[in-house]
Parts: C-alpha cells; sequence; structure tokens
C-alpha cells in the first residue's frame, strides 16, 4: 500500500472530523472527497485499522453507518504532516 494514499485517507478523516474527533463520513465519502476507489480506501482503512491508528466511530449495526476516528497518535502524525 502506497504511504501517500495512507497519509491522504488519514488527512481526509482528520479534515472530514469536527472538533471532538467526530465523524459522520463513511468510506464511500472519503473515496469521494478523495477521487479514489472504494476498494482502494477500505483496504487504506483495513491497514489503518491493523495498525491502531484508527477506531470506530460509529458503526454499522448500531447506527446504520460505519465512520471512523483517528487515534491519538495518528492525529499527531496528520498535524505534523
Amino acid at each position: 500500500m502506497a504511504t501517500s494514499i495512507i497519509k491522504s485517507v488519514m488527512k481526509a478523516i482528520y479534515n472530514l472530523s469536527d472538533e471532538d474527533n467526530y465523524n459522520l463520513y463513511d468510506s464511500y465519502d472519503i473515496a469521494e472527497y478523495l477521487g479514489l476507489s472504494i476498494e482502494v480506501v477500505e483496504k487504506t482503512l483495513q491497514t489503518l485499522e491493523d495498525g491502531r491508528f484508527i477506531s470506530e466511530c460509529m458503526n454499522l449495526h448500531d447506527d446504520g453507518i460505519q465512520t471512523y476516528c483517528l487515534t491519538d497518535k495518528a492525529i499527531d502524525l496528520v498535524e505534523v504532516g
């Protein structure tokens, strides 16, 4: 997986989240925001989840939408650049 795509997805989650790191955007929204395919975004989200850079914000079962929030270490990485 290209590092630039991973960074782009992290930055998108960061940009689409509010000040409390609450995200209303799912993988389709992130893909549209970045101009990437849904498959690439979903694979990247899985990589980020495996690395513990994101966690669930809202989940499909409870909320009807699957969204993600950045962990503190991911926020630090995004803010540093």
